[in-house]
């Protein structure tokens, strides 16, 4: 199996790393994350649940976190700014 040597920039390196999980390697992180749409076994769900209800799931799922945040400390903040490094 051959290998490529790559470069990326310091801020893309450390979004990948974050992403890595253990036990990957950095071509199983790639690998992982570029599957095709047409190999994500959730693509099947698509469309199978409606507005009205994807709301209601969303709905829950604030309340829920909101519970188990307070329950354990965590603060609304504090969650916002775990969000923003998941998105960096």
């Amino acid at each position: 199996m051959g290998s490529k040597t790559i470069s990326l920039r310091d801020e893309t390196y450390r979004r990948l790393h974050r992403e890595k999980r253990d036990g990957e390697s950095f071509s199983d992180v790639v690998d992982r994350l570029l599957v095709d749409d047409e190999e994500n076994p959730l693509r099947e769900l698509i469309g199978l649940v409606d507005d009205d209800e994807l709301e209601c799931v969303r709905r829950e799922s604030a309340e829920f976190r909101d519970d188990i945040g307070s329950r354990f400390g965590d603060t609304d903040s504090t969650r916002e700014e775990d969000n923003e490094d998941r998105r960096a």
